[in-house]
């Protein structure tokens, strides 16, 4: 959709694995008109991390912007702007906001001649749809994301060790664990692994149907970054519009079950965890 979005306003816009550092570097020298390198990491619903000091170093080179989406760290986890990139994209919606009760976004940069040369004009053209309320909201949530991000992620490395423990769990990703292809990467450039994590069920799409119509304590929902432990199917939800190939190809198999773990007593979760994985 981004594809389509994008074409109609005249952006052309180039899809590249940007943890290849050297396949991002090839297609700068190919293409000069390249202005904006835009990242997620950890990488939804994957968990993949990209380098961050690397991708800026790159982007600067090439008179290239970087742009980091930071929605699943958080800057309690990581702060991309002290690695380099240019700005910052955040879902307040998810834990900025923490409590699921508004939706917004925010824009974050250093850059003041980038704020008030195109940001600004740019807002002023098309509008803003942030309102009071939904401000309120984020700043009251601010007041504690320090401590919910604590338990967020303390909650998530248990819950991921566990999992890997499991016969029927065929894969966990979440970037503190030690057999992670990321973990020496994540342990630079952030201070935890975060409250997001994903896990494959050996038995495939009906086995991750069966788990999400056992879920009871947590909540089957499309969204993250609540108090409450949130579950998620990529391959019915989130990214049902690709094609299963394409999934795959991107690491999401049919039997993915993406998770974000919430504050609560991490063995409730874990005791709903263990009786939906059953019912799988």
């Amino acid at each position: 959709s981004l594809l389509q979005q994008m074409g109609k306003v005249g952006v052309e816009v180039i899809s590249c694995d940007l943890r290849d550092l050297e396949a991002v570097e090839v297609h700068l020298r190919k293409s000069k008109n390249i202005q904006i390198i835009y990242c997620e990491t950890p990488a939804n619903p994957t968990l993949k991390v990209t380098d961050l000091r690397g991708l800026a170093e790159l982007s600067r080179s090439a008179g290239a912007k970087l742009v980091v989406d930071n929605t699943f760290a958080t800057p309690m986890v990581q702060q991309p702007l002290a690695l380099g990139a240019d700005v910052v994209i955040h879902s307040t919606t998810k834990y900025l906001n923490g409590h699921g009760t508004g939706v917004a976004g925010a824009l974050v940069t250093t850059d003041a001649s980038l704020f008030k040369d195109h940001f600004v004009p740019t807002y002023r053209l098309y509008g803003g749809s942030g309102n009071a309320w939904d401000a309120w909201l984020v700043l009251n949530g601010l007041k504690t994301l320090p401590l919910r991000m604590e338990r967020h992620a303390e909650n998530a490395l248990k819950i991921a060790r566990w999992l890997q423990e499991q016969p029927a769990v065929d894969k966990v990703n979440y970037p503190w664990l030690q057999d992670h292809p990321y973990y020496t990467l994540a342990k630079q450039q952030m201070q935890s692994g975060g409250g997001m994590l994903s896990f494959s069920l050996r038995s495939g799409t009906e086995a991750a149907y069966r788990f999400m119509n056992s879920i009871r304590f947590c909540t089957l929902t499309p969204t993250l970054g609540d108090v409450d432990t949130l579950v998620l199917h990529p391959a019915s939800m989130s990214h049902r519009g690709l094609e299963p190939e394409v999934r795959r190809e991107q690491g999401i198999p049919d039997g993915l079950i993406r998770l974000s773990v919430g504050v609560e007593t991490v063995g409730d979760i874990i005791a709903d965890l263990y009786q939906a994985i059953n019912a799988s």
